[in-house]
């Protein structure tokens, strides 16, 4: 193995880490701003985001195999399943 190709598998590593920091920090987001809406009652608020966390938390399902910290809490709650 070269050390360019160890290189750009370390790069490729440490932007697929931040793909998924960056999409764990958007569906926590997305909950704060639909339990805000909720409390609000503001139910076509509310409606969107809930499809928006689903197509978040659908993505990080797709991104990773194994157990995400933090992820499962935000997943306990709703089905994701397609239809």
């Amino acid at each position: 193995m070269s050390i360019i190709g160890s290189g750009k598998r370390l790069y490729a590593s440490a932007a697929a880490m931040d793909n998924l920091d960056e999409l764990m920090a958007l569906a926590r987001m997305i909950t704060y701003a639909k339990a805000v809406a909720e409390d609000l009652k503001i139910e076509p608020s509310a409606q969107s985001l809930e499809a928006a966390l689903t197509a978040v938390t659908r993505e990080l399902r797709r991104a990773t195999d194994a157990d995400v910290p933090g992820l499962e809490p935000l997943l306990s709650d709703m089905n994701i399943e397609l239809h």
